[in-house]
């Protein structure tokens, strides 16, 4: 199964999951900002959290469905490389996502005490827990191993979920998943006969769902305003960083004299 982008849906739409895997209160997502992120041109982090409160630790996470003895080296790898562009004091935590153990690298003694530290959650997704209190973003990874004989009444209690749900965007997004998981898992079949064989074809027709749909044609026409604003923002951020460097300011006092972190001056400085 292609994984990495699934999952970056999946985090991205519903991040309350990722806190729930680690045994945290779901709610603690608020206080993040979820993103995919390059580090130095030779990483890509799968999935990154960075928080809004001081004192709380980033979280990287990383998926993997085939076996790959360098996994460990080059999780580590990611994490210390983007400490160092960054913060290096800042608190971290990283979450190893395998399909199931098989797929997890044999112990390796030079990583072997940061894998069994407090830093580093391991998850094997056959072996979440059936939870009838799970949340929606759980019992969508419990899907992607579960047999075929229970895939049907998982995604039943899904629908139904979604249903229930106050946002009715949110309600959407959990369909939406499911739907593309069901794509990548049953690759036999085409995407009008997956809606059908899993009753997900009448959702898509109710009120609710279209209603759900125009609130998120309209939200995305204003998001898409917003990301223009954003994007001559960080044009003229780019322009002045680079004029400052040039009449050798440093990356502390550009900082401070366009009011940014100056992690974004040194990503500013960096960039083409």
């Amino acid at each position: 199964m292609e994984s990495d982008s699934f999952f970056w849906q999946l985090l991205a739409r519903l991040p309350e999951t990722l806190f729930a895997l680690v045994g945290l209160p779901p709610s603690i997502a608020a206080d993040y900002r979820f993103e995919s992120v390059e580090v130095k041109k030779s990483y890509r982090l799968d999935g990154l959290f960075t928080p809004s409160k001081a004192k709380l630790p980033i979280y990287i996470v990383e998926v993997q469905f085939q076996r790959n003895r360098r996994f460990y080296a080059n999780l580590f790898a990611k994490v210390f490389s983007y400490l160092e562009a960054n913060d290096p004091n800042q608190d971290w935590r990283a979450l190893a996502l395998f399909e199931t153990r098989k797929v997890e690298p044999k112990a390796q003694p030079g990583y072997q005490v940061l894998v069994d530290s407090h830093h580093v959650h391991r998850i094997y997704l056959d072996e979440i827990p059936d939870s009838g209190d799970a949340t929606p973003g759980i019992k969508i990874l419990r899907l992607v191993t579960a047999p075929r004989e229970a895939t049907r009444e998982l995604v039943s209690d899904l629908v139904e979920q979604s249903r229930q749900d106050a946002d009715c965007e949110r309600g959407q997004a959990i369909v939406q998943l499911v739907e593309e998981l069901l794509m990548r898992r049953f690759t036999e079949f085409d995407r009008e006969e997956i809606r059908r064989m899993f009753q997900l074809h009448d959702l898509k027709e109710s009120k609710v769902w279209q209603e759900a749909e125009q609130l998120g044609k309209e939200r995305g026409l204003q998001e898409g305003r917003e990301e223009g604003r954003e994007e001559g923002l960080e044009l003229a951020n780019r322009a002045h960083v680079k004029r400052l460097l040039a009449k050798g300011s440093s990356h502390k006092e550009i900082a401070e004299l366009l009011a940014i972190p100056i992690a974004d001056v040194r990503r500013l400085a960096r960039s083409k």
